[in-house]
């Protein structure tokens, strides 16, 4: 009689276990489901797309020409309107061999007669300590002053000045570039406090070029707008629109077997840039 009674309480015993497992199971499963349904609490719904700002790589239409970068920075000049004739007849340009070229590719008002160059007789201008005693021949007298001489006695409402592909980026190292571009800066500032002075970046060259290297002209092109910040003028960033996707002059641009020099094309090109990165 006993050992019935004890079989069937085991029976019992491991009924509930059975029942009781099965319950924990079904628990279980009830409570995966309940969380794999429950919509997140953080960053909203969990199944809303991202908002598609244009920026997503593989969208949008392909042809579409990116959107110009401006510049983070406060000496880099920003793109404007086109600012128009008026705006580049005002301007006067000095600078190396490849600014003096201004005047010979005729792109100016006045084409190869114009009197917005300040050049040298030689036509090159080198970076280096001799700058700002160095000679422009003044249009329309025929004087020969120093660069500050010049300013003075004109006045320009804006002077553009490119230099270092005259010496500067082959011969001279940072501190010795920056030191005398900014004495050259400052002393055309004291003659003339009203004149915007704006620096141009150093052009690009070929890839077949032998005399100067585009990462030289990159890193040179660092050190002029660094002058320009130092000295409180405004950077120029041309040379970004004469490359080509490999970082070098588009032969397109060249006039020279020297890989160096540019055609009249290349020169309108920088001249609408101007227009259209104006100073205000």
């Amino acid at each position: 009689m006993t050992t019935n009674v004890d079989n069937n309480l085991d029976r019992i015993g491991r009924y509930l276990l059975l029942i009781l497992a099965g319950l924990l199971v079904l628990l279980l499963i009830f409570t995966m489901i309940f969380i794999g349904t429950k919509p997140s609490t953080e960053g909203g719904k969990a199944d809303t797309p991202a908002v598609n700002n244009g920026t997503t790589a593989g969208t949008g239409n392909a042809d579409t020409p990116p959107v110009q970068q401006q510049p983070s920075d406060s000496v880099t000049l920003p793109a404007t309107a086109d600012a128009g004739q008026s705006y580049q007849d005002s301007i006067i340009f000095v600078g190396d061999s490849l600014t003096a070229h201004l005047v010979n590719r005729g792109v100016l008002t006045g084409g190869t007669a114009t009197k917005q160059v300040w050049r040298t007789e030689s036509n090159m201008l080198n970076l280096n300590s001799e700058v700002t005693s160095a000679k422009i021949i003044l249009p329309g007298t025929g004087d020969k002053l120093t660069i500050a001489e010049a300013a003075a006695k004109v006045k320009p409402s804006i002077l553009i000045i490119t230099l270092g592909t005259d010496w500067g980026v082959a011969y001279l190292e940072e501190a010795d570039f920056k030191a005398v571009y900014a004495d050259l800066v400052r002393k055309v500032q004291k003659a003339s406090p009203n004149t915007k002075i704006i620096l141009q970046s150093i052009f690009p060259v070929t890839a077949d070029c032998t005399l100067l290297e585009n990462g030289k002209i990159d890193t040179a092109n660092t050190w002029v707008k660094a002058v320009a910040t130092e000295t409180g003028c405004r950077y120029l960033d041309t040379q970004s629109v004469l490359k080509d996707g490999n970082n070098c002059l588009k032969s397109e641009y060249c006039n020279s077997s020297d890989g160096i020099h540019l055609s009249a094309d290349a020169y309108r090109v920088i001249l609408e840039y101007i227009r259209t990165h104006a100073i205000s």
